[in-house]
């Protein structure tokens, strides 16, 4: 390369500027546009190998996105398609410092054998160019070209690259800009169709895996959570987790003063948090469920689920990615739970409505037939998920009696008190239903044996100092029988028949006591 241009070169370039700015005008798509551009560079300086990367150092996430690579191999020109770059290298960032910059190597270097085939393995890149691609005072990206050869590069071409990038950083951040508002739309349309889907639907389990399938369309997800909020009690009722790879997960409700839920029902804000000082910056303290040995969550999204003006629970996206969200990811989750509380309030409302008929006329709880309906979809579930289940069968000790010396009415006030007192006594979740006469039973979800046996011993206890108005009234016990969903344990009917049996032997060893079933009786 001379010090002066001839004019020949200069028309060249001409043409070359002014053919990429005709093709430029007619491409929308990002990796075309990246490909022409560097073809361009080809016409203008020659290279052996060359990238396109988009990248925006001022952008929180700092995310690339490699347009365009492309290597000589054997002599042929290809492009590597499956090569991309997972954070910023040294010689990027020089150049955006920089404005750009030449260097050049004096010899072949060994090239690492995980490293990108080069030449097909017997080059190395000896010369080089990176300029950043800068749009008005922002810089979106960063170009480089490579040579084989020695001192392929000078200062004027440098000047020329330079040029270059100026020339099509417009029409580059355009494509990008219509790239990413196709994108955003199509992201729109796939949460569209969800909350059309969750609008029609009464029932939470379906509304709730319908969300989680809209958020996995739209953004990174591999940890989803939707918990509500119970005021009175001030804890977080855990509605619908998934964990990676799309495993169910049933959780117990906790006190609202820490945790994720917790933080967002108490504060009703959204949180963004794309790495691990994110979190602790946060100041919250995490209840993670996870079962995996190590935590894997680098990335989390929480959006509050508000109604009336009041905490109703929280929605979660989480990632085992540092960097995976946005500021648009969290304008889309928002917008997801703000549909969200109003269908699960919906489905709510509907299964207390369903309730009215499912209910025992004196007790108001689940009657015989609805309570073995939602025991009988716990044992599926149990079943399908390798998650426990344990059984409580209650029954009022001399229940007779109380009909035959004080009457009918006391009875029913016996069983009244019975039913208050238990309810007051079990969690959100717990299947609670009265069989028939003086007979009770709870459905546990996701609680084993020796849990199960502590909140049956809270029960009959709690039974125990219960009292009615009437001084002369003996005092209220019941005998209680537990019985878990093992793995010899068939069905639903198979589970109650252990409970009972278990029941009637707290029955025959004197009443007013807890005991278990046992496969030898």
């Amino acid at each position: 390369m001379t010090k002066r241009k001839k004019k020949a070169d200069i028309g060249r370039d001409d043409a070359v500027f002014a053919d990429l700015g005709r093709e430029l005008a007619a491409t929308a798509d990002a990796r075309e546009a990246a490909r022409i551009i560097l073809d361009a560079a080809n016409a203008l300086v020659g290279w052996d190998a060359a990238y396109l990367i988009l990248y925006d150092p001022e952008q929180p996430n700092k995310l690339l996105r490699s347009l365009y690579l492309a290597d000589t191999i054997k002599g042929e020109r290809s492009e590597l398609k499956e090569f991309s770059f997972d954070a910023p290298s040294a010689n990027m960032l020089k150049a955006i410092a920089e404005g750009g910059f030449v260097s050049s190597f004096d010899d072949e270097r060994q090239i690492p054998e995980n490293a990108p085939s080069i030449g097909g393995g017997d080059k190395r890149t000896l010369s080089q160019m990176f300029v950043p691609v800068v749009s008005g005072s922002r810089t979106i990206g960063v170009m480089s070209v490579q040579s084989y050869h020695k001192n392929f590069y000078n200062r004027e071409q440098l000047i020329l690259m330079n040029d270059l990038a100026s020339h099509c950083a417009g029409a580059l951040e355009r494509v990008w800009a219509q790239e990413a508002l196709s994108g955003f739309v199509e992201r729109l349309k796939a949460l569209h169709a969800a909350i059309t889907e969750i609008n029609a639907n009464l029932e939470t389990e379906s509304i709730c895996r319908a969300l989680y399938e809209a958020v996995i369309k739209v953004m990174p997800c591999d940890d989803f959570v939707i918990d509500g909020y119970d005021k009175r009690r001030n804890e977080i009722i855990p509605i619908y987790a998934i964990e990676y790879p799309s495993t169910r997960l049933f959780l117990n409700r906790y006190v609202a003063d820490h945790g994720l839920s917790g933080a967002v029902v108490k504060t009703q804000k959204s949180f963004l948090m794309n790495s691990r000082a994110d979190m602790r910056r946060s100041g919250i303290q995490f209840e993670w469920h996870s079962t995996h040995q190590e935590e894997p969550t680098y990335s989390i999204l929480a959006a509050p689920m508000i109604l009336n003006g009041e905490a109703y629970g929280m929605v979660s996206a989480q990632s085992y990615k540092e960097n995976a969200y946005s500021d648009e990811d969290l304008y889309l989750l928002e917008a997801l739970a703000s549909h969200a509380v109003i269908a699960i309030e919906n489905a709510r409302l509907f299964d207390s409505i369903q309730q009215i008929a499912d209910a025992d006329p004196l007790t108001g709880i689940l009657n015989r037939r609805r309570f073995y309906a939602l025991a009988e979809r716990h044992f599926e579930r149990t079943r399908s998920h390798n998650i426990p289940l344990s059984m409580i069968m209650l029954d009022i000790d001399d229940f007779k009696m109380f009909n035959d010396r004080f009457g009918h009415q006391t009875g029913d006030a016996v069983l009244l008190l019975v039913t208050e007192t238990c309810k007051a006594a079990l969690r959100a979740d717990d299947v609670f239903g009265r069989l028939g006469g003086e007979e009770f039973a709870v459905a546990l979800p996701a609680t084993k044996l020796d849990d199960a046996l502590e909140i049956a011993s809270r029960l009959r206890e709690a039974i125990a100092k219960a009292k009615l108005p009437q001084s002369d009234i003996p005092a209220i016990t019941v005998s209680v029988g537990v019985a878990d969903c093992n793995q010899n344990c068939k069905s639903l009917e198979e589970m109650l028949d252990r409970a009972d049996q278990a029941m009637y032997a707290s029955k025959n060893l004197g009443r007013n006591q807890v005991r278990a079933w046992q496969a030898d009786g």
